[in-house]
């Protein structure tokens, strides 16, 4: 803001001037003059000497100074009493201190620099379903059908229609969501590497042909493709499209940061509410292709020539009067569990997708998108390690990993349990998915409309207890009170839909942190931080079965044994509190938006708490996509290891090592937490406060 004084400096104060001293700001403060004198300053021609001698020339603005009423912290404050301060070490020659400082003040009052993050000032707002930039709602609204598909198809594939784990299903929710972690690496293609002088358009199309190349291979496959070849023939998909997806990130952000401090966010929830109607759209088509005998009728043969299974695995899920009344022929008739009479073909459920991508390649071509010349690589990373270094970065990311792992720890047991113990079919399954990406929707776009500038702990506060309160609910289902699916699928969708203050609160910050020529990397880093520590708590939701063994397959639970049900209780009690202590790690989050641009804005640096972020991210990175894809792959041989959730493959094997490890991982959550919110209080650098969650 003070760029444009043309005289050389006088350094009036402090001989050193890299360094503020506190006695000069202290000294400026007490040379502001009242506002009595001020409104003196202003009357008539006559001008007033203040009672240190300054002459006033000019009403200005000192509300910058003033304590603020409602308990946030002073950090605009701070910020502009250094900019103040150093103002008055570069004072224009023939300029009195006193006319230095109200000019500046008078600048900063004009400009509000800090919370413009468009790099230039003649940035206008931009209309995203214009036909310039239409292409960046089509990508979400594909991305929503990828993740939607790939997700929403594990439980009719590997939990009704082949008896697996829990360990295994929780491994494989993982695995296909395990590219979601490695977005810092496109980030860094998109932003370092353009493509004819385009940064983002190429890299959509890109990643969106390779996702379109890999469910034509699948397709190929055809309909008898094993479960697990499945999942990591949909993870490789899933790679193209987090390609594109990272890109679009940073069209996202680009556009988000042309809109004014109080409308910002809507860019942000408008994609994320795409990306909800492409998971609807997906999910109906789930719903009505899969619900038919091949899917839900363990055993099932629609060849009559094809003699019906003699495997012991498959006759104990076949419905037993079926399998009683003709113990010949039941594999060719239709159990109680199927819907409709038809079933959707995988080629058919890829192919469709497929579609839907290839028509939107067109739109994404046509992006709007100015030329850029790529930047030195060294300079360019060495700008990003010097962002990364702000405590603003890598405080925002330390409380994404954090409250994700906390929070992210689900009962593994529950989805089995749910098959078992309520007869949940695949019907049920996608009408209760639906319904969860419904009010999702619906939850972001009154966010949209009537929350954006709430605090986002209160959001992040309301959000989680609610969350709790319903899934405690399940205690209902456990002890036999009520065991109804239609009950457990309002509990889990009115969860679903207080969650979306949790999403919203925990991914708006991201784009006050970013900044211009940074957005897709900075984005994608972000990001990659938090979804890193996704499959880390998939892994610990699953580890946690190694000490209830019971719990671990749908025959032990279908016993529904007094021990059972005490182990799921016992599970489902520390799943729970787990979640809960995710709330310990809101004084991290800074309260909404203008608060983390005063954050950006004070400076605050720290080369080892960078590191810290790195390192503990590329950590838990590869432990979790090493244990995720060993277990999916190699299920029948390692399965059974305590360590990767199995029930044990000895009576001899100790439950240590899993032990061990998910100690590790939380005391890193707890001790990480504690040292930067709540050790400053313990010193007396802070007063605790209830106020430092909202």
């Amino acid at each position: 803001a003070f760029s444009n004084f043309s005289h050389p400096p006088v350094h009036t104060m402090n001989p050193n001037p890299d360094v503020i001293g506190c006695e000069e700001v202290v000294d400026i403060l007490e040379n502001i003059p009242s506002d009595g004198e001020r409104r003196a300053a202003t009357d008539g021609e006559h001008r007033t000497t203040s009672s240190r001698g300054f002459r006033l020339r000019r009403l200005a603005s000192f509300n910058i100074f003033r304590s603020p009423e409602n308990g946030h912290d002073d950090a605009s404050a701070t910020v502009g009493a250094i900019n103040l301060a150093s103002v008055v070490l570069e004072q224009a020659a023939g300029e009195s201190a006193e006319e230095s400082k109200i000019s500046a003040l008078d600048s900063i009052k004009k400009t509000d620099d800090i919370y413009n993050i468009s790099a230039s000032e003649n940035d206008e707002q931009i209309d995203p379903l214009s036909n310039d930039y239409i292409g960046i709602i089509a990508n979400y609204f594909s991305v929503g059908l990828m993740i939607g598909g790939s997700t929403s198809l594990l439980y009719p594939i590997l939990i009704v229609k082949s008896g697996a784990t829990a360990s295994l299903m929780a491994a494989s929710y993982a695995v296909v969501m395990v590219f979601w972690s490695y977005k810092i690496v496109f980030g860094f293609l998109s932003d370092c590497f353009p493509i004819f002088g385009y940064k983002r358009k190429p890299y959509i199309v890109i990643g969106w042909s390779f996702c379109a190349v890999v469910l034509m291979l699948l397709a190929d496959k055809g309909d008898d493709i094993d479960p697990r070849n499945l999942v990591i023939m949909l993870s490789i998909a899933n790679l193209g499209y987090v390609w594109a997806d990272v890109s679009a990130d940073g069209f996202m952000v680009w556009v988000a940061h042309r809109e004014p401090i109080e409308k910002r966010g809507k860019m942000q929830t408008l994609v994320y509410s795409m990306n909800k109607l492409g998971q609807i759209a997906i999910n109906l088509l789930i719903l009505f292709g899969l619900s038919g005998p091949s899917m839900n009728c363990p055993g099932y043969e629609s060849n009559t020539d094809v003699p019906c299974t003699t495997e012991a695995v498959v006759l104990k899920r076949v419905d037993t009067e079926l399998l009683q009344s003709n113990p010949n022929r039941w594999c060719y008739e239709q159990c109680h569990d199927a819907t409709f009479g038809w079933d959707l073909s995988m080629p058919e459920f890829a192919l469709s997708i497929c579609f839907v991508i290839a028509a939107s390649i067109p739109l994404y071509i046509r992006l709007k998108e100015d030329k850029v010349e790529a930047e030195p690589r060294g300079a360019f990373l060495n700008a990003f390690w010097k962002q990364l270094q702000r405590r603003a970065a890598w405080q925002v990311i330390l409380y994404g990993m954090i409250s994700h792992i906390t929070f992210g720890v689900m009962n593994a047991a529950k989805m089995p349990a749910n098959y078992v113990w309520l007869d949940l079919h695949t019907f049920q399954h996608q009408i209760m998915v639906i319904f969860e990406k419904l009010v999702f929707f619906i939850g972001l776009s009154l966010v949209r409309t009537y929350a954006l500038n709430i605090s986002w702990r209160k959001l992040v506060l309301v959000g989680s207890t609610t969350v709790l309160v319903f899934n405690a609910l399940y205690f209902i289902i456990i002890y036999d009170v009520w065991r109804d699916a239609w009950f457990y699928m309002f509990t889990d969708v009115s969860a679903l839909f207080m969650y979306t203050l949790n999403f919203l609160a925990s991914h708006a910050c991201m784009v006050e942190v970013a900044e211009p020529g940074y957005e897709a990397i900075t984005y994608s880093l972000i990001t990659t931080a938090t979804n890193a520590v996704s499959p880390l708590s998939a892994v610990i939701s699953y580890q946690l079965l190694a000490f209830f063994p019971l719990l671990n397959d749908q025959e032990s639970i279908a016993t529904d044994t007094p021990e059972v049900r005490s182990q799921f209780a016992s599970l489902h009690s520390i799943v729970i509190f787990l979640n809960l202590s995710s709330l310990l790690s809101l004084p991290l989050l800074p309260r909404q938006k203008k608060e983390t641009r005063e954050l950006v804005a004070k400076g605050e640096k720290s080369s080892a708490w960078g590191w810290f972020v790195v390192v503990s991210a590329l950590t838990f990175l590869c432990y979790s996509t090493i244990a995720t894809f060993v277990t999916v792959k190699y299920h029948d041989v390692y399965g059974c290891f305590k360590i990767l959730g199995g029930g044990g493959c000895s009576a001899e094997e100790s439950s240590s090592p899993a032990l061990i490890l998910v100690s590790i991982i939380l005391l890193y959550c707890y001790g990480i937490n504690f040292y930067l919110s709540y050790w400053p209080i313990l010193k007396g650098e802070r007063r605790f406060s209830w106020r430092m969650f909202v």
